[in-house]
């Protein structure tokens, strides 16, 4: 499959993704990680590259189930995960995304989104500043005014 980049960014990824969210089984029922596994290797030997995941799938247990899955092709592959709306402060960023590196069995994620806003579920409003300072470490980032 054609990869396609990601905005202005230097990634490719492929323009069906494959999504992980019942691999984590959480309010999910009759998931076995067996089949998890055989469905997310099946994307990737049909082409789709690019794994769509996130921390909050069975608190992690998807992002486990990707890397056993795809573990062995790991540098053939996109992962793209998100931090949750309750580790949007600055140390729970670095912390959520070091837990995905770990569970993912990685030493990097190709794509580290936020998955709900910040406030979404109840969780705490934080400074979208204070995020993307974790997000962009090497960016300076400043406040817009319109």
């Amino acid at each position: 499959m054609e990869k396609r980049i990601l905005g202005t960014s230097d990634v490719s990824i492929t323009p069906i993704l494959m999504g992980t969210w019942q691999a984590g089984k959480k309010n999910w029922v009759g998931i076995e990680d067996a089949d998890s596994i055989k469905a997310i290797r099946a994307a990737f030997e049909a082409g789709i590259t690019t794994i769509d995941t996130a921390e909050v799938y069975g608190q992690g247990h998807s992002e486990k189930i990707v890397a056993e899955a795809l573990a062995d092709v790991r540098e053939h592959v996109e992962y793209a995960t998100k931090v949750f709306s309750n580790h949007l402060k600055y140390s729970q960023v670095i912390e959520a995304c070091e837990n995905s590196l770990k569970n993912l069995k990685t030493d990097y994620i190709d794509l580290y989104q936020i998955h709900w806003p910040s406030g979404a579920f109840n969780s705490e409003v934080v400074p979208i500043e204070e995020t993307m300072r974790a997000l962009t470490p090497n960016l300076h980032i400043q406040k817009i005014h319109i």
